[in-house]
């Protein structure tokens, strides 16, 4: 009799695993992708531009010229930025020596900054996702009533610049930062080489 009863408490045991082993003509659920997986905001890169050639001389990514149209003094200032990357500050100044105009570029290579900026400046007063001469980019400012613009691109991926402009010039439409700001992009996007 007890065997019996191990027997058909074995057997029903193996019929209930077994059932849960079957479709039973439910499908299984699908696997969705979580948050990290999710797709980027930031667009594809088509022609990639290699920042990563002028990296550490950063004061080429503007020439004398595009510099003397932004109405910016010669020569500009090479300085030490964040994570072992190298800088250049062009600026503009009165007889009296007071700053009229600040133009900061930085470059980025193997990470990805364009991303981290998106996360990370998403709530900003001002913040736009945009396109500079077909490469995918971002605008902020943190203050809208400042003439302070932030423009980032990315030119290839895991590559990017940053664009920092400053004009007391706009003081009473500080909006235009971000519309000089993103010229001066253009024009740094014009001087990197494509990438191989």
């Amino acid at each position: 009799m007890r065997a019996r009863l191990v027997a058909s408490l074995i057997s029903t045991g193996s019929v209930i695993v077994l059932a849960g082993c079957g479709t039973g003509g439910v499908p299984p659920e699908p696997v969705r992708p979580s948050p990290t997986e999710a797709a980027s905001p930031i667009p594809l890169v088509k022609d990639p531009r290699d920042v990563a050639v002028l990296a550490r001389r950063p004061c080429e990514l503007l020439t004398k010229q595009q510099a003397a149209g932004f109405e910016l003094d010669l020569p500009p200032k090479q300085l030490n930025g964040v994570l072992g990357n190298l800088n250049c500050e062009w600026t503009s100044t009165t007889r009296e020596r007071e700053v009229l105009r600040q133009v900061i570029i930085s470059t980025f290579t193997n990470n990805p900054t364009l991303e981290v900026v998106y996360d990370r400046e998403h709530g900003r007063p001002f913040f736009e996702l945009t396109e500079i001469a077909g490469y995918p980019a971002i605008v902020t400012r943190s203050n809208p009533d400042l003439p302070h613009c932030d423009v980032d691109v990315k030119p290839a991926e895991r590559q990017s610049f940053s664009v920092s402009y400053d004009s007391k010039v706009f003081n009473n439409d500080p909006q235009q930062a971000c519309v000089v700001g993103k010229q001066v992009a253009a024009a740094v996007l014009m001087n990197l080489p494509l990438k191989r």
